[in-house]
C-alpha cells in the first residue's frame, strides 16, 4: 500500500473548539436577554439570529462534507448544542411579532435527538431544561416582555409550574425521539446482518455449485480470523470464475451472432438449474430454478450430447429459460461434463434463420470445456491457499512450540496452535509415569458454549485401565479409528470422567526417544471434523508438544539442580543468599524485621567416622526432612554446607525466632537413625541474628549469626543462642 493511499485511510477529525465556543456565547446572551428578545431592537435580534444561523449551517455543511470520516462525540455534542441555541434565539425572537411558536423547539429537539447519539441526545435534553430553567431565572423566558438592563438584569422570581411542564416536555419529546430513532437503528442494524448473511450464503452456495468446496462439507474453521482468510480465498474464487465465464459467452454471441448466450448450471444438489452466467438481448430470462429435464434443455440433460433445433416455430416455449416465448428460430445447447457428472449446460440461440452449423457445435463445446478448466483451476487454487494457509498456522505453532521453557508454556501454547488448526470442543493433555503406570489429566481446555464441567478434572489422577488414554499410552497409537466416536460416553480417561455428547474425538500419543510422555486428547459436538489431513497434521503438532515437554522437564531439572541441594532437596547456598538480599530490600521498603538462624549437627563427623558416610547423608537428609515439616511455609530452610543449615524467617522478631528453632531443635533431637551398629540419635546447635537491630547488611548478619552458634556449640550443643543474648 503506498503512502498516498494509506493517508486518504486516515480518518479525519473536525475540532469541536469554534462549535463549543459559540454555543456557550449564545446561551449566556440568550439568558442575559441580550439576543433574541422581543423587547431588543429588531436589528439587534436580527444580526444575532444571522450569525448563528450562518456558523450553525456551516458546521453542519462541514459534516455533511466529511460524511465519511470520524465524527467525535464532543463534535456531535457542540454542534447539536449549537443548533438548540440558535433555534432558543429565533424561537423567543418571533414571539416579538405576536407569534406563539415555543412548541416548535419540542419538534427541534426531537429531531436533534433522533439525528444524534444517545450520549449527544441526553446532553441537548439537558441543555434545554437548563436554558428555560436560567431564563426564567433571569426573567427573560417566553412571554416577558419588559425592557431590560443589558448585562445586568434583575433576578426574577422562577414560574415553576411552567418550567415544570416545559422541562417535562423536553424530556417526553427527546425521549420519545430516542425510543423511535432506537428502533430504526436496530431495524437497521439486524436488516444489514441479514443482507451481510444472506450474501455470505450465496457466496457458499455458488462456491458449492462450482464443486470450490465439497457439498455438505463445511471448513473447519479455528478463529474469526480463519473464517475470514477462507471467506477471501473463496471471494476471489467465485469472482474468478464470473469474470472467466462472462468474457466467454461474450465472446461467444459475437462470433456466433447469437441473440443469447447463457450458462445454466446446477445447484449442490444436482435437482435444478440456475442461470450462473449470460450474455442476451433480451429482458426476458427467468431468476428462479428452471426444470432440468423439460423442453429443449431436458434433450441436453438426458441424452448428454448436444442438442440442435432449427427453424422454431413462433411462439415456441421450450426453451425454459425465458419467462415468456422470445421468438427463437434457432437454438444450440451442450452439457458441460466433469468426470462423468453433468456440471450444466451452455447454450446460444439465434432470432434469424440462420441454423447453427458443425462449425458453431465445435465452438461451443471447446467454449463449454474452458468453462470447466476455469471452474477446475480455481477449485484447485482454492486447495492451495486453504493448505497454505493452514501449513502457515501449522509452522507458526511449531515455532512457538521451539520456544518455551516450562510445562506449563507448552500446555498453553499447544492448545493455541491445536485451535488455529483445527476446532475442538474439548481438548485435554495427560502425562504418564512408567514407574507407577499412573496417568495425570494436566490441562483441560474447553470451547466457550461447551457446557459440562471439566475443569475439575485437572490433576485427577487414574491407573492403568481399558480407557482410550490407557490404550493409546500402551499401543503407541491413536484411538478412535478415523475419529468417529460411536459409543455415547466413552471412557477416555478414567471411569470417573465420562464425557457424553463428542461425536468427533481423537487421543493422539505424545512420543519422545521412543519413550510416550502421555496424550493429546481433542473432541467435537460435530461428526467428521477430524479427517485424516487433520489427524496427521494433529500428529505432527504432538510429536513436537512431546519433544517440547521433554525439553521443558530437562530445563525444569537443570533449574532444579542449580537452585537445589542434590542431597537433602532443600534451597542450596547460593539460591539462599539471593532470596537473603530480595528480603533485605522487601523490609527495608515494609520496615519489618526478619530473623536469621544458623545450624550444624552435633558431632557430625563422629557420625560419619563411626556410621559411614552412607548413614550420614541419611542423617542429612532426614535434618532437612525436619526443618520442612516443622517450620512455616513462609520461611526458608537451605543448606548452607556440610551439616550446617540456615533458616531465612520472614516477619519475625526475635521471641518469634527462638520459639521457631527450639521447636526445630527438639524435632531434630526426638529423630531416631538406624544403622548397622543399632539406632541412634543426633541433636543440633542454633545461632540467632535479627535485621535490622543486629546489623543491615547481609554478610554481617551471617556472621552475628555464626557467632551465636559457636557460642551455643561451646557450652554444651543441643541449645538455641540469640546474638543480642550473648554477653559482652
Amino acid at each position: 500500500m503506498s503512502a498516498s493511499t494509506r493517508s486518504l485511510q486516515q480518518p479525519r477529525h473536525q475540532d469541536a473548539s469554534l462549535a463549543i465556543g459559540v454555543a456557550a456565547t449564545g446561551a449566556v446572551l440568550f439568558v442575559l436577554g441580550v439576543i433574541g428578545h422581543p423587547a431588543m431592537p429588531w436589528f439587534i435580534n436580527a444580526l444575532a439570529a444571522s450569525v448563528l444561523i450562518t456558523l450553525a449551517g456551516s458546521q453542519i455543511w462541514r459534516v455533511w462534507a466529511m460524511r465519511d470520516g470520524q465524527l467525535s462525540r464532543l463534535v456531535e455534542v457542540a454542534i447539536a448544542s449549537l443548533v438548540l441555541v440558535t433555534a432558543f434565539v429565533l424561537v423567543r425572537a418571533v414571539q416579538g411579532i405576536g407569534a406563539e411558536v415555543y412548541p416548535v423547539l419540542y419538534f427541534a429537539l426531537a429531531l436533534l435527538v433522533a439525528l444524534t447519539s444517545r450520549t449527544a441526545g441526553a446532553s441537548l435534553v439537558v441543555l434545554a431544561i437548563l436554558l428555560e430553567a436560567a431564563a426564567q431565572l433571569f426573567g427573560t423566558s417566553f412571554g416577558a416582555t419588559q425592557k431590560i438592563e443589558i448585562l445586568s438584569p434583575q433576578l426574577a422570581q422562577v414560574d415553576l409550574w411552567q418550567l415544570g411542564v416545559r422541562s417535562g416536555c423536553f424530556l417526553l419529546f427527546g425521549g420519545l425521539a430516542h425510543l423511535v430513532h432506537g428502533a430504526e437503528l436496530l431495524e437497521r442494524r439486524q436488516l444489514y446482518q441479514h443482507e451481510i448473511t444472506q450474501e455470505r450464503e450465496n457466496l457458499l452456495k455458488e462456491a458449492r455449485q462450482f464443486r470450490l468446496i465439497h457439498s455438505g462439507k463445511v471448513w473447519e474453521a479455528a478463529a474469526a480470523n480463519r473464517e475470514r482468510a477462507e471467506e477471501l480465498i473463496m471471494t476471489d474464487a467465485v469472482e474468478a470464475v464470473h469474470h472467466s465465464t462472462y468474457v466467454s459467452l461474450r465472446l461467444l454471441k459475437t462470433a456466433l451472432g447469437a441473440h443469447t448466450c447463457v450458462l445454466l448450471w446446477f445447484d449442490g444438489r444436482n435437482e435444478s438449474l440456475h442461470i450462473k452466467e449470460l450474455v442476451s438481448d433480451s429482458d426476458n430470462l427467468i431468476e428462479g430454478d428452471i426444470e432440468p429435464m423439460r423442453g429443449a434443455i431436458g434433450g441436453v440433460s438426458r441424452r448428454r450430447e448436444p442438442v440442435n433445433l432449427r427453424d422454431l416455430k413462433a411462439g415456441y416455449r421450450g426453451l425454459s429459460y425465458y419467462r415468456e416465448a422470445e421468438g427463437v428460430k434457432q437454438f444450440l445447447g451442450v452439457p458441460v461434463i466433469e468426470h462423468g457428472h453433468l456440471r450444466g449446460i451452455l447454450c446460444v440461440d439465434r432470432l434469424d434463420s440462420r441454423a447453427f452449423d458443425v462449425q458453431d457445435v465445435d465452438m461451443l463445446e471447446e467454449a463449454a470445456a474452458y468453462i470447466l478448466r476455469a471452474v477446475q483451476n480455481e477449485r484447485l487454487f482454492v486447495s492451495i491457499e486453504k493448505s497454505k494457509y493452514e501449513l502457515g498456522r501449522f509452522f507458526e505453532a511449531s515455532r512457538r512450540l521451539n520456544g518455551v521453557l516450562t510445562p506449563e508454556d507448552v500446555w498453553r501454547e499447544a492448545l493455541m496452535s491445536i485451535g488455529e488448526i483445527t476446532p475442538f470442543d474439548l481438548a485435554a493433555f495427560t502425562t504418564y509415569d512408567p514407574e507407577t503406570e499412573q496417568h495425570t489429566i494436566t490441562q483441560v481446555e474447553t470451547s466457550p458454549d461447551w457446557n459440562v464441567a471439566v475443569q475439575d478434572w485437572v490433576g485427577e489422577q487414574f491407573q492403568a485401565n481399558g480407557g482410550w488414554v490407557s490404550m493409546v499410552v500402551k499401543n503407541r497409537h491413536y484411538l478412535p479409528y478415523g475419529g468417529h466416536v460411536r459409543d455415547g460416553a466413552p471412557i477416555v480417561f478414567g471411569k470417573a470422567q465420562r464425557i457424553g455428547g463428542l461425536r468427533s474425538m481423537l487421543v493422539l500419543p505424545l512420543i519422545a526417544q521412543d519413550q510416550v510422555l502421555g496424550t493429546l486428547v481433542v473432541g467435537h459436538r460435530e461428526a467428521n471434523r477430524y479427517t485424516t489431513e487433520r489427524r496427521e497434521m494433529l500428529e505432527v503438532v504432538s510429536n513436537q508438544v512431546a519433544v517440547s515437554l521433554q525439553s521443558a522437564n530437562l530445563y525444569a531439572c537443570m533449574e532444579r539442580m542449580a537452585t537445589r541441594d542434590a542431597l537433602t532437596g532443600l534451597p542450596n547456598r547460593r539460591n539462599f543468599m539471593q532470596r537473603l538480599e530480595e528480603a533485605v530490600a522487601r523490609h527495608r521498603r515494609s520496615g519489618g524485621t526478619f530473623g536469621l538462624i544458623l545450624s550444624d549437627i552435633d558431632h557430625f563427623k563422629s557420625v560419619n567416622d563411626t556410621y559411614g558416610h552412607p548413614v550420614g547423608d541419611e542423617v542429612l537428609r532426614q535434618v532437612a526432612s525436619a526443618f520442612r515439616e516443622t517450620l512455616r511455609e513462609t520461611d526458608m530452610p537451605a543448606r548452607y554446607g556440610g551439616e550446617e543449615f540456615i533458616i531465612l524467617l520472614e516477619e519475625t522478631d526475635k521471641k518469634g525466632c527462638e520459639i521457631l528453632a527450639n521447636r526445630v531443635r527438639e524435632a531434630v533431637s526426638e529423630l531416631t537413625f538406624q544403622s548397622e551398629k543399632g539406632p541412634f540419635q543426633c541433636t543440633i546447635s542454633m545461632g540467632i541474628a535479627l535485621w535490622p537491630s543486629d546489623h543491615e547488611e547481609t554478610s554481617e548478619i551471617i556472621e552475628l549469626a555464626d557467632q551465636a552458634l559457636y557460642y551455643s556449640k561451646k557450652n554444651g550443643r543441643n541449645r538455641v543462642t540469640t546474638f543480642a543474648s550473648m554477653p559482652s
